[in-house]
């Protein structure tokens, strides 16, 4: 597959909404953050601007001081009580079951800023939109293009390679995979791999157990745990792909999924752990 030409076009969604103003935030000490999202705080993190988060969701696990900070509920179950006890000047929110959390803050007056990159052209800009939000214009800049920098440089390094079929999975039970549409799917080939469910109905879909086998991935990467190579290769009729004939199956225990799965400032270590994977080859610093 050729390496996507349109990786910084407008790919992406982000929504951002502030309820009370449309000005910017200065920095200053009684800026108070309430985080809940785990690649928002990353990201926040990465332009040095955790002396203001006040709260996070207990997903928000790195780097590892902001577990110092109060909990406010879980990604998928957000306190709002706590949120408002916490008194924030602005509420960093992100998509899917959190569009709830956002309304209910807009309703009651709180400014809330919603941050849901879907791609690598997405996380870009999302650091640069959090980063004149918070007043770290400068750093989220600098930020934002030594990765757009290394990101061109992957594609450039790619323009050549032969790339190994990928099967991603990222969930069981039911089995679902990525396209390439997808940040997961981006992540692959921007890796060097050739993801061989490219075109889904959804960014995230569910696959039927015989497709994989019939599309006989070179490499097959699990991205949640307690699923192991045994398990995969008893799969029925599974134990002829190719990946399952050369003990290519890697999974949580080679691979840090946060890596992969967040639209997170570490994307490039992530790319790196891929292309060590997919083909023996980590980007050089």
């Amino acid at each position: 597959m050729s390496p996507k030409k349109t990786l910084f076009f407008p790919l992406f969604v982000l929504f951002f909404i502030l309820s009370c103003s449309n000005e910017k935030i200065k920095t200053n000490a009684q800026n108070r953050f309430v985080i809940t999202s785990p690649e928002i705080a990353e990201i926040i993190a990465a332009i040095d601007g955790t002396e203001n988060i006040v709260g996070i969701t207990t997903d928000c696990d790195y780097p590892p001081e902001l577990q110092k900070k109060n909990k406010v509920g879980t990604f998928g179950k957000v306190d709002l009580e706590k949120v408002i006890k916490l008194n924030p000047t602005m509420v960093f929110t992100s998509g899917l079951e959190q569009d709830y959390l956002t309304s209910e803050l807009q309703k009651l007056k709180i400014p809330v800023m919603k941050i849901y990159p879907q791609s690598v052209a997405g996380l870009i800009t999302a650091i640069r939109d959090i980063g004149r939000t918070v007043g770290k214009t400068i750093k989220a800049n600098a930020l934002a293009d030594s990765l757009e920098e290394r990101i061109n440089d992957f594609i450039l390094q790619n323009v050549s390679v032969i790339r190994p079929k990928v099967y991603v999975e990222i969930y069981g039970n039911p089995i679902m995979s990525v396209s390439s549409d997808s940040f997961v799917g981006e992540i692959i080939e921007l890796a060097g791999g050739e993801n061989i469910f490219s075109e889904l109905p959804r960014n995230y879909s569910r696959i039927k157990p015989e497709k994989v086998i019939e599309k006989n991935p070179d490499i097959i990467i699990l991205t949640y745990p307690g699923i192991t190579a045994r398990q995969i290769k008893e799969r029925k009729g599974w134990a002829n792909i190719n990946a399952c004939k050369n003990n290519k199956i890697f999974t949580t225990n080679d691979i840090n999924p946060d890596l992969i799965l967040r639209a997170s400032p570490r994307i490039i270590d992530g790319i790196n752990q891929l292309k060590k994977i997919i083909i023996g080859n980590s980007d050089a610093e």
